[in-house]
């Protein structure tokens, strides 16, 4: 080699070892938790033996409102919320046979609101949070622009 020529370097970006497994550096990058094995972290040894467990929390110091066998809420859990809401609002939840009662302002309002959750939380979803929150989103605009009657516009003469 030349003294004039500079080494090059390669880096391996690829997110799996030869043998399939997940590298290390992307364990925390899994889609959902709730599909997904949990990775086992790395343990100290000497620390693992030596720390004694974490407490329990209180009852009382949980909340009032949680029960004991309620899960924590999470991002799908107030995306569903917000998008059924605005279903609910276009008159897409009526029961069969009941008039339906359309509230567009209101609609538009959760729309909205779930269009600013997208973009505060853009680049710190998993995929399939971000995968769900687009496509709510996608169908609730296409439902607000049926429901608004904006593409019902009478044909060219």
């Amino acid at each position: 080699m030349a003294d004039d020529e500079k080494p090059i370097k390669v880096s391996d970006f690829r997110m799996f070892t030869p043998d399939g497994e997940l590298k290390p550096e992307y364990q925390d990058l899994e889609t959902d938790s709730s599909d997904a094995v949990p990775a086992e972290a790395p343990k100290p040894e000497a620390a693992a033996s030596a720390a004694p467990p974490p407490p329990e929390p209180e009852p009382e110091a949980a909340g009032a409102a949680a029960s004991p066998g309620a899960a924590e809420p999470d991002f799908v859990d107030l995306v569903r919320s917000l998008a059924t809401s605005a279903y609910a609002a276009l008159g897409l939840l009526a029961e069969p046979g009941a008039p339906t009662a359309r509230d567009l302002p209101g609609a538009r309002r959760l729309i909205d609101w779930l269009s600013l959750l997208e973009r505060k939380t853009r680049n710190n979803l998993s995929f399939a949070e971000q995968d769900l929150l687009t496509r709510a989103l996608y169908e609730l605009r296409m439902a607000y622009v049926e429901a608004s009657g904006v593409a019902a516009a009478p044909p060219p003469r």
